[in-house]
């Protein structure tokens, strides 16, 4: 039996999903086992497998694609460890990960969640995410959902990042839409859950790279739906944040222009935008397609720029403070 199970769905990216499993089996802490998930028919996936020659993975395969989180939840079913970890293939942990986060996670009897920061790489930077650790004492759709900066990574939890006692996660299970938003609203709501963060960047999300991913952004529908679904547990900021900069980049970049005024209309009638949600909402729209006109456009764009510089401003200002 194992003290931790890794669990890992994939599809079709044999290349990456051995560079993620080489970030599992080179933990520091070895009391693991590594549970691939591949998602519908994949011969190059499982020959790729086939060359792993570690006693600690175990292969899944299904016979027909069910999507990332149904992957992972057949995956948890048959895991034997005390604590799960979950890692999408196009990610990779820092060799230290289990072990550290394990040294904060307390008792495996507990309703607690381990997460940690994250190396976010692209083509030229590197950031580490996110800024704001989640503290238990704001309601955690609050903090997903109502941005208050117009920089990306404010917030964040993310499925690569968590950790949790197996006898928690069999209360929950991963849903369909926003599976990992999903799991932790009602972990908390639920369970009483705690979320613990070590802040140490232990994962890697490799954003470079342009390709195919289990995890795709939902359908803007199918994401209308469930923050309509779930809309008498989040505050009416977390509503219209979610609506205006959660759906509506996905309807943008779909073509569906024709929602842009719904969007609007559902976000100030049952929830209560911060000026800054619509200034990130019209940007995304303006930015994929002038078809509001492009005077509006250059002014969304102007207004975005003058925000970024006083983010910026401001972060730099604490952080001379904290040296000081």
């Amino acid at each position: 039996m194992a003290l931790v199970s890794v669990i890992i769905p994939t599809t079709r990216r044999p290349e990456l999903l051995k560079r993620a499993i080489a970030s599992v089996l080179r933990q520091t802490l070895t009391d693991l086992e590594v549970i691939i998930v591949v998602d519908g028919p994949n011969p190059e996936s499982i020959t790729c497998l086939t060359e792993i020659l570690d006693y600690r993975l175990r292969v899944i395969e299904n016979e027909i694609p069910l999507g990332a989180a149904e992957a992972r939840n057949v995956g948890a079913a048959v895991a034997r460890g005390t604590w799960l970890a979950f890692l999408d293939d196009d990610d990779e942990w820092a060799p230290n990960k289990i072990e550290r986060q394990l040294a904060a996670a307390g008792s495996p009897n507990e309703s607690v969640i381990i997460s940690c920061l994250a190396e976010i790489r692209t083509l030229n930077k590197k950031h580490i995410w996110p800024r704001r650790i989640y503290d238990n004492l704001s309601p955690l759709a609050d903090y997903l959902f109502d941005r208050k900066s117009i920089l990306k990574g404010e917030t964040g939890l993310q499925t690569s990042c968590l950790m949790m006692p197996r006898v928690l996660f069999d209360t929950l299970r991963f849903t369909y839409a926003h599976d990992d938003w999903d799991l932790l609203l009602r972990a908390v709501r639920l369970r009483n859950a705690r979320i613990v963060t070590v802040t140490e960047p232990l994962v890697i999300f490799h954003q470079s790279e342009t390709r195919d991913s289990l995890s795709t952004s939902f359908p803007w529908r199918s994401s209308l739906e469930w923050i309509e679904a779930n809309q008498s547990y989040v505050s009416r900021r977390a509503y219209s944040g979610f609506c205006l900069t959660v759906v509506a980049p996905q309807a943008a970049k779909a073509g569906n222009y024709s929602v842009f005024f719904m969007l609007l209309y559902l976000a100030f009638r049952n929830g209560l935008p911060r000026p800054i949600h619509i200034i990130i909402y019209l940007y995304f729209w303006f930015r994929l397609r002038p078809f509001i006109g492009g005077v509006f456009r250059r002014v969304a764009s102007l207004v975005l720029t003058a925000l970024q510089y006083h983010a910026k401003h401001q972060n730099d200002l604490i952080r001379t403070k904290t040296r000081s």
